[in-house]
């Protein structure tokens, strides 16, 4: 990667939100949303390949990364799309491409529903637009388990591979000494708001599926539990015109397990759309 982002912060009415800005032709602006207990910086892969060509705007969503966590705890999906509806008016953005994973996903989905006329794609990726329950009971679990803290970097590269088994540690390493905070005791703590795991929405966007305008790539990754086959497929039908693409050795967290795949399929399918454009003299990544 040579580009490398600015930090900054803007304030919604009530949290003072963190993201990072990889810079580009605006003209073609991506805004990438992480899952939960990530931050943006799980996107430094990602951005970095396609900064130059892009603006890339990566949001730490509440209770995440830097930004502000919500005290009382208030973590539903219309807290979330909230805040990224005052993102998107704060930086004045129009016809942008919006990118997700997991509960990510699952809020550029519902403001690409609610706002049709600001997005101009939209790349869901590798979560059900209505998860079963055992995905919250999972998270519930995790509230509980989680440790609260770490001794080394090497004890959370070894807790992250447990969910993204084809990662290169090297790649889960640089993530980790990015996003998590080292304490006067040595120790490594996560920087999301624990709460953000027992907060968990009881998402159910298939109702507001209908209402997407834009081109839409969803993305799956070959393992995953988090989103089979036949809900990527039912999605797909729910979305004129959206495709499905899986990614070969990865599970969920596909964008970590097989980055470089996971970028030429988005890429590729952003030049197909017409949403990008392939810099002239140079094969696509």
């Amino acid at each position: 990667m040579t580009h490398r982002p600015e930090v900054k912060f803007i304030l919604t009415d009530r949290l003072r939100m963190h993201y990072l800005e990889w810079s580009g032709d605006p003209r073609r602006t991506l805004v990438l949303l992480h899952g939960i207990g990530d931050s943006a910086h799980v996107w430094d892969d990602f951005a970095g390949k396609a900064a130059g060509r892009h603006r890339v705007l990566c949001l730490d969503q509440r209770g995440h990364g830097l930004s502000q966590w919500a005290v009382p705890p208030a973590y539903g999906c219309d807290d979330y799309v909230c805040d990224l509806e005052v993102f998107v008016d704060a930086l004045g953005l129009e016809g942008f491409v919006l990118m997700g994973h997991s509960m990510g996903a699952l809020h550029a989905t519902r403001y690409a529903a609610l706002r049709p006329e600001k997005v101009r794609g939209l790349i869901h990726a590798d979560i059900e637009p209505r998860p079963p329950d055992w995905n919250r009971k999972y998270l519930l679990n995790l509230y509980r388990d989680l440790p609260f803290f770490y001794d080394t970097l090497d004890d959370v590269v070894r807790e992250a591979r447990k969910n993204s088994p084809y990662a290169d540690p090297e790649m889960l390493s640089r993530i980790a000494s990015a996003t998590l905070a080292r304490g006067e005791d040595g120790k490594f703590r996560h920087r999301f708001d624990r709460e953000v795991l027992s907060h968990f929405d009881r998402y159910d966007l298939e109702p507001c599926l209908r209402n997407i305008r834009c081109p839409v790539l969803i993305v799956r990754g070959e393992e995953s539990r988090v989103m089979g086959t036949e809900a990527a497929r039912d999605m797909k039908n729910a979305i004129p015109g959206s495709r499905v693409a899986e990614i070969g050795k990865a599970a969920h967290p596909v964008h970590t397990d097989n980055p470089g795949e996971f970028y030429r399929t988005v890429s590729l399918y952003l030049e197909e759309t017409g949403l990008t454009v392939r810099p002239e003299g140079k094969d696509s990544p």
